[in-house]
């Protein structure tokens, strides 16, 4: 009788961990890959919400450039916002784009477009410089000149 009682009580110790033994749970991961044989360049942990920047000069004006980003509850990046001295071919300006404020010393202009990944060339005038976490990551550094990445967050699930 002992041994029964004992086979049962390991049997629903067993079965009340098993549920919490195969919960997963889902992390992000925010890349940068160089899009020629999808190598990852460099990678950083990251949560819905999290702000990255990346400044730059403009290629042909070489003006600065500073553009906020947002890490999207689905994994997307989100361009929050484009600011720089004075406009550019490729900058944001169109009045349907989003509200541009020219008040200051800067153009700010407020976006909301979503991205499942973006495409940069790494720009040898423009000196690309990604900061997330307080990190700041020059292109050129983990990059040549010219080469093209993509910018993305991937979702992994954990088994716990």
């Amino acid at each position: 009788m002992c041994r029964i009682l004992f086979l049962l009580l390991t049997l629903l110790s067993v079965a009340g961990q098993a549920p919490a033994a195969s919960r997963a749970e889902e992390s992000m991961t925010f890349q940068i890959v160089r899009t020629v044989g999808e190598e990852v360049l460099w990678e950083s942990p990251v949560e819905p919400g999290d702000y990255f920047t990346i400044d730059y000069r403009h290629s042909s004006d070489h003006t600065p450039v500073h553009d906020l980003f947002q890490i999207g509850s689905d994994g997307q990046i989100v361009l929050i916002e484009e600011s720089y001295r004075w406009y550019g071919a490729g900058l944001e300006s169109h009045p349907d784009v989003g509200k541009t404020d020219f008040s200051g010393e800067w153009t700010l202009v407020r976006l909301h477009r979503p991205f499942p990944r973006f495409l940069l060339r790494v720009g040898e005038v423009a000196n690309h410089v990604l900061t997330l976490h307080g990190q700041e990551v020059p292109l050129l550094s983990i990059a040549k000149g010219r080469d093209s990445v993509w910018i993305r967050v991937i979702k992994s699930v954990n088994q716990r």
